[in-house]
């Protein structure tokens, strides 16, 4: 069954990376160490280009990002947390299953869409293989400016972000709403994506923005970035999944709109929209 879901308006985008904010300010070394580690085990697979390691670390992937997650659970709930709470999800009994599972179905998606890459990008890598050192590097760019389709990239693009939205909220409904239909989680998300894509377009908006304003110092900020994404990201899933019922019992757009008043004031006393 699938879980109920809230909509809610564009300026809540502000108000999730915000309320990402208050969290992360209680204890931003643990959340920066946690993202470097995000990282490292992210770009494992390229310092060590060996299939096994790079499947290894494709699963682990859903594990250390519900690690994450929790770990902002806990701090939610008064708890002190640490680097090695990203590790808990291993240990989760009765739940590893799903994320192993859920991990699966990436690393599926993601094979596809390198085939998908490979089909459109084909004489692009061809260009690339063909040229020689002797070769005019002027006449190899314009070569593979010919060779570029903008249907392709437009068509690529949007295969990935589809990929993206599907298991963007699909990853916290299998571990905190113990959903064990994985496929019937990334329509619940996709589904999330279209109701709530005012909202989450100024939060991607405003993450991009960020994004355009690190590289010039090399994305360095990204480090203390990208934590404050990934919790407000989080408090996003807990406010557009929350269980608690409206105050005024309707689902009619004024009390919508008081049942949105209500979350503020939540976020900007605790940091989350399900206290």
């Amino acid at each position: 069954m699938s879980a109920e879901f809230r909509t809610f308006k564009a300026g809540f985008g502000v108000n999730w990376l915000k309320a990402g904010w208050v969290i992360f300010k209680t204890q931003p070394m643990t959340f920066m160490m946690m993202y470097i580690f995000l990282v490292v085990v992210g770009l494992f697979p390229f310092v060590l280009p060996n299939p096994i390691v790079q499947v290894l670390c494709a699963l682990s992937g859903p594990f250390l990002t519900v690690g994450f997650y929790n770990a902002v659970v806990n701090l939610q709930s008064g708890k002190t947390i640490m680097l090695a709470d990203i590790l808990q999800p291993f240990s989760a009994k009765g739940r590893r299953l799903n994320l192993f599972r859920l991990g699966l179905y990436q690393l599926g998606v993601a094979m596809l869409l390198g085939v998908a890459m490979t089909l459109l990008f084909e004489p692009v890598t061809a260009a690339l293989q063909n040229h020689s050192s002797e070769q005019d590097m002027n006449a190899v760019m314009s070569e593979i400016a010919a060779a570029i389709s903008f249907s392709d990239i437009a068509l690529f693009i949007v295969l990935q972000s589809l990929a993206m939205m599907a298991f963007a909220y699909a990853l916290p409904l299998v571990y905190f709403k113990k959903q064990a239909n994985i496929l019937a989680a990334m329509k619940q998300s996709l589904k999330v994506f279209y109701y709530n894509m005012a909202p989450l377009s100024v939060f991607g908006g405003i993450v991009a923005l960020m994004f355009i304003a690190s590289a010039p110092l090399s994305l360095i900020p990204l480090i203390f970035i990208m934590p404050i994404v990934y919790i407000g990201f989080f408090i996003s899933f807990q406010a557009i999944f929350a269980t608690q019922e409206p105050s005024q019992g309707n689902d009619d757009e004024n009390s919508g709109e008081g049942e949105h008043k209500t979350e503020q004031e939540q976020v900007g006393q605790t940091g989350r929209f399900d206290a």
